[in-house]
């Protein structure tokens, strides 16, 4: 990666508050008052977070139903915003989130909050064969540097996965995912990704110019496969081995 510029977490955090269009979204934790799951999770000192292998039993408009390993059932919190990667990058509420996620076996992580006399538990992400959903609040506590500048940095990598609106790129083990949504200029003229996708194809040397480039935890890595997300494109995406390129106008 080139690049000088480098700002805080705290600026990264308004990016991403930007890019996933976070809002107050309300659930409810017992019948007599409701909060958002922001509110409870920045309550949250020292927030804890768990990874679990789970049975995922029911799927509500509020809450998954999940058994662990060791048999136990859990009611876990899902109302709010979700990032969902399936063959595209959306932001989903969950009552429309829920419906990527169905029966059967899942890892999750989840994070449990004491609030006055109650425990409220809620699932923070979900991986479930190919598809990977998660809250947006997640890049925050999983962000582990961020990456910004006027200019651009250059990342390139091997594409492994192409998505109705992203592309998966690869270098030294560690998977970048580069929202490629809007309009591209290609030979003087304007295209959207899903005319030119095929052009690019998996296996290819890819490098693209990009302003943004956010890098997870461990945690995150390992739980969903990807190390960092780019966005934010004023120079090129090119395909080194096919020769075929897209700048933004």
């Amino acid at each position: 990666m080139s690049g000088k510029s480098k700002i805080g977490l705290t600026a990264a955090l308004l990016a991403i508050v930007v890019l996933t269009i976070v809002g107050a979204t309300y659930v409810h934790i017992s019948e007599a008052r409701t909060v958002t799951p922001n509110v409870l999770l920045n309550e949250a000192k020292n927030l804890e977070i768990d990874k679990l292998e789970v049975e995922i039993v029911s799927v509500s408009d509020t809450s998954i139903i999940v058994t662990t390993e060791d048999g136990s059932s859990l009611e876990l919190l899902a109302k709010g915003r979700w990032i969902v990667i399936d063959d595209r990058l959306v932001f989903r509420r969950w009552a429309n989130a829920s419906r990527y996620v169905r029966e059967g076996e899942a890892i999750i992580l989840v994070s449990t909050i004491e609030r006055g006399n109650e425990s409220v538990n809620i699932v923070l992400g979900i991986r479930q064969g190919g598809t990977t959903l998660f809250r947006p609040i997640l890049l925050k506590v999983c962000a582990k540097g961020y990456r910004h500048t006027g200019m651009y940095m250059s990342v390139r990598g091997e594409l492994v996965e192409k998505g109705g609106n992203y592309m998966v790129l690869e270098r030294n083990e560690h998977k970048l995912l580069a929202s490629v949504r809007g309009e591209w200029i290609k030979a003087g003229e304007r295209v959207k990704w899903e005319d030119v996708s095929s052009e690019f194809n998996v296996g290819d040397e890819v490098r693209l110019f990009c302003h943004n480039i956010l890098i997870m935890n461990e945690e995150f890595s390992e739980t969903f496969g990807i190390s960092g997300f780019i966005w934010g494109y004023s120079g090129a995406i090119l395909d080194l081995t096919s020769g075929v390129a897209l700048s933004k106008g």
